[in-house]
């Protein structure tokens, strides 16, 4: 079945419940809306997307505080993500939301619980005059009817987006990079496209020379490599990620690698090969203060490839064919990111990673 079907027969059927949800809803939530003249009180972002997602997600905080300077804002995010708002957001106001997945392919969808978090949300955040969904998907535009908001704006919704008392509909055009793609959900707000390059950097929320002290790596040039992916079919065989880290360790560099938990035996695998390699499987917190430190990251497509770009690191990607780079290259300039093919050699990224400056 295709996601265009599926979307339709979705949007088709749920309709029916538009009556009950009208009953349900705030009075005037599914009035016509006029963004440009938003105003709000308390304002809650949802980013519950996989992390390099929500970290594109996070650049909109500065132009949203801009528009709305008096706003109470709050953020509800998936756990691994929660480090990525480190600087932006009170960590009183940061708040995770595990239920509300991406993927129910790759994560357990229960809409139960996703009430469940809403209401126990509501009890803390309530009322919220505006909701701003920068996921996507139609878990997260149920979640977002459910926090019960006086408005709600998102895109696509995955045939929720009806839930929405606003739904931008040009946010998902194809051939843009996803970067765009929370500015263009909250351009109606802003009244201008507010996506702006380079990308700015977490703040690391731990002492990066206490991440490298534990690695025992000070003073080193460090490079990281990160073999897994999403999904396999995203990954560069671990024998070539090896190959380019022994060649890295050649010319002098600590290798690092990278990747979560459940990659622990591939990046266990990868590093036994590469000497004196370390593997880290730290939560988001203390990768990127790691990433602030290093010189080199490789990686396929994911967020480690993302964070390393934003921190200036020279960033090799590697794209198999599953995605498209044009989407989802990682944001930087020409001379610090390149991009790779599946028939990459490994030593010519290890020159290029090697040809940075930064130690």
């Amino acid at each position: 079945m295709g996601k265009a079907f599926l979307k339709h027969t979705v949007s088709s059927f749920s309709k029916a419940l538009k009556p009950v949800a009208k009953a349900w809803a705030r009075d005037g939530y599914f009035a016509p809306f006029d963004p440009a003249k938003a105003e709000a009180r308390r304002l809650a972002l949802i980013a519950c997307h996989w992390i390099g997602d929500n970290f594109w997600a996070s650049q909109t905080v500065e132009p949203l505080r801009a528009r709305f300077p008096s706003a109470d804002l709050h953020v509800i995010t998936k756990p691994a993500s929660a480090d990525l708002w480190h600087g932006l957001i009170e960590p009183a106001k940061v708040h995770t939301a595990p239920e509300v997945v991406s993927d129910r392919r790759r994560e357990r969808v229960d809409r139960s619980a996703i009430r469940r978090r809403a209401e126990d949300l509501r009890k803390i955040l309530d009322p919220i005059d505006l909701v701003v969904d920068l996921t996507g998907t139609r878990y997260a535009a149920y979640f977002a009817f459910h926090l019960r908001p006086s408005r709600a704006i998102g895109f696509d919704g995955g045939g929720l987006g009806w839930l929405y008392t606003h739904c931008v509909r040009e946010a998902q055009r194809p051939g843009r990079h996803l970067s765009e793609r929370p500015f263009r959900v909250i351009e109606p707000l802003l009244g201008h496209f507010a996506h702006v390059l380079p990308l700015r950097a977490p703040q690391p929320p731990c002492d990066p020379g206490a991440v490298l002290a534990g690695l025992k790596i000070e003073g080193q040039r460090v490079h990281v490599l990160a073999p897994g992916a999403g999904w396999p079919e995203k990954e560069w065989p671990a024998e070539r990620f090896i190959a380019a880290g022994q060649a890295l360790a050649k010319r002098g560099a600590a290798v690092i690698v990278t990747g979560s938990p459940a990659q622990q035996a591939l990046c266990d695998r990868v590093a036994k090969g590469i000497p004196s390699a370390k593997t880290f499987l730290e939560p988001v917190g203390p990768l990127v203060a790691l990433l602030s430190k290093t010189a080199g990251v490789l990686s396929n497509d994911s967020a480690v490839a993302h964070l390393g770009a934003a921190f200036g690191c020279r960033t090799a990607v590697v794209f198999t064919g599953a995605t498209d780079p044009v989407q989802y290259a990682p944001l930087g300039t020409q001379d610090n990111v390149r991009v790779f093919g599946l028939d990459a050699e490994p030593e010519q990224i290890a020159a290029f990673l090697g040809e940075g400056a930064r130690a």
